[in-house]
């Protein structure tokens, strides 16, 4: 079966919401995902792109979305009027139902998202065939992880952590904005977020499916009614779990829900959803489609960015560090191209398709188009993050006429890497750890002091891992490397436990052959800067010459 997945621009009051159709041959139901807020979409994402081809080849159209102030949509997220998310949700509904009249629809709402989905469905009792809650959360429930996971980025950053959560709490109610996992709560928000829950008189009729995954049980019961199903899958915290989470048992059980209740035949029909591919183009790869995010100057562009993104990342950065800096940059003149790299974020393919090689090639193309849209003479730097910056460096190593990279928390390559980065952590003791920080002991541990911070930081910060010939690959491409003569700017946070390790490889490696660069340590900043002033901090580095 065909499917065609196409990017554009969905309105939304003054926003622009970055949107994904994934489309079948021929439509029996639709389905419309309400993510998360903040970094959970991030996190979230895969799922959903995963479970919309999925279900693409059963029949479901399915749309995608990102809410104001969050992933590629318009807006900062510390700006945004609490009323717009209701507005963005209640927009693409509207958008869902008006291309496909006729035709049932479903709504799978995850974590803070199971309650907008509520909203919209007793607004529209007639037009709601079927409900999904994946891991149910109160607003509520979700400022507290929120706050819990602020006090452990501060104990890794600085041996323990600098608030509670009464001060913060403080803090917002007195009207101030707070910095949580990279995004700035502002008090409207934080107001908005204590009052969202399952609104009050909410008397469902059709049938609603709740999969909460062992976690937040009793949250989850606060979303159930006598119309609601419970599945007992059990499944990692994937919103916030770093690395590439298994969840096709979620996907195939809640697909075979689905399809009790969406029952209307298949219809070949092709709806008229034009992809914006100036926004989002889509270039070829040598399994499937790479996807792009372009952010464009006003005028012609002076100089061209491209953004690479880390091993379990996407096109976005960690909490919109490539969005929110791309952005800024567009005002200096200049245009940016954010590939998502096979197998992540919206591109084509399976998590496992992904290798640092292949990730090579996706950055060749991603640079290709990008030299495509600017004037000759136009400067290129390239900007990457983590396992991006190993990416970076060999795109660098083809295309010497690279102007600069600027290489942010830079993973060691080949014999540059230490033999104790591979031997850190695995994605076990990773999961184990995250799976950890849910237990309320954990937290009774955590705020006596006797949480282990080192182990905390470990669990924190995952890099790929890599086999013998890759490792020989990556000294190939270190030997091509020498012959670079841009500058490379290397910044690292102080509490990156493999930053003491990397820089003074690259330290070392950069001066033996002639290779002209700068390197930064931000005090206390962790791998991915979930702060906002060490954010600024970044740019700030960034943006000198």
């Amino acid at each position: 079966m065909t499917i065609e997945q196409r990017a554009f621009c969905l309105t939304s009051g003054e926003s622009r919401l970055a949107a994904t159709a994934v489309l079948p041959e021929a439509i029996s139901g639709t389905v419309l995902f309400i993510p998360p807020f903040v970094e959970e979409r991030k996190g979230t994402l895969p799922l959903l792109i995963h479970a919309a081809r999925k279900w693409a080849e059963e029949g479901f159209a399915s749309l995608i979305f990102d809410p104001t102030g969050c992933g590629d949509s318009s807006g900062d997220f510390a700006a945004v009027p609490p009323e717009q998310f209701e507005r963005d949700a209640e927009s693409a509904f509207r958008w869902l139902r008006s291309l496909y009249i006729g035709y049932p629809t479903a709504l799978v709402g995850i974590r803070t998202g199971a309650c907008l989905a509520r909203m919209l469905a007793a607004r529209h009792p007639n037009e709601v065939e079927a409900l999904v809650q994946w891991a149910p959360v109160t607003g509520e429930a979700f400022l507290r992880q929120l706050f819990q996971r602020r006090m452990v980025n501060d104990m890794v950053a600085y041996g323990k952590a600098q608030e509670s959560r009464k001060s913060l709490e403080e803090h917002l109610v007195q009207g101030d904005p707070v910095d949580l996992d990279g995004y700035t709560l502002s008090a409207p928000i934080y107001r908005w977020l204590k009052a969202l829950a399952v609104p009050t008189g909410d008397a469902q009729t059709h049938p609603i499916l709740t999969v909460s995954g062992g976690h937040d049980t009793a949250c989850a019961d606060r979303f159930a009614t006598d119309q609601t199903e419970r599945s007992e899958l059990r499944f990692p915290p994937f919103w916030n779990t770093v690395g590439q989470v298994d969840l096709d048992p979620l996907i195939a059980e809640t697909g075979a829900w689905l399809r009790k209740w969406m029952t209307s035949e298949p219809v070949p029909e092709h709806a008229a959803v034009e992809a914006d591919s100036d926004t989002f183009p889509v270039l070829d790869a040598d399994i499937g489609k790479i996807r792009l995010a372009v952010d464009r100057p006003a005028g012609t562009p002076t100089a061209g960015l491209l953004f690479l993104h880390g091993w379990s990342g996407d096109r976005t950065g960690p909490h919109r560090l490539f969005t929110r800096y791309a952005r800024l940059q567009t005002q200096s003149g200049a245009l940016c191209v954010r590939p998502d790299f096979i197998g992540r974020g919206l591109s084509d393919g399976a998590a496992s398709d992904a290798a640092i090689a292949r990730m090579a090639d996706n950055a060749d193309a991603a640079l290709a188009y990008l030299k495509s849209q600017l004037p000759a003479d136009a400067p290129i730097t390239v900007v990457a993050i983590c396992s991006g910056c190993k990416v970076a460096i060999t795109l660098a190593s083809r295309h010497p006429e690279i102007a600069r990279l600027v290489l942010w928390s830079a993973e060691s390559m080949g014999s540059l890497r230490s033999s104790a980065t591979g031997l850190r952590k695995t994605v076990k003791a990773l999961q184990t750890y995250l799976r950890k920080l849910f237990r309320p002991e954990t937290w009774k541990k955590l705020l006596k002091g006797q949480v282990n911070t080192g182990m905390v930081t470990k669990a924190l910060v995952k890099h790929e891992t890599r086999s013998a010939a890759e490792a020989e690959q990556e000294d190939a491409t270190l030997k091509q490397f020498r012959a670079f003569r841009h500058p490379i700017l290397f910044v690292f946070g102080g509490s990156d436990p493999d930053a003491a390790g990397s820089s003074a490889a690259y330290s070392r490696y950069c001066k033996a052959n002639g290779i002209p660069f700068t390197l930064h340590t931000i005090p206390h900043a962790g791998h991915s800067y979930y702060s906002e002033p060490w954010t600024q901090e970044l740019w700030r580095l960034t943006a000198e010459r």
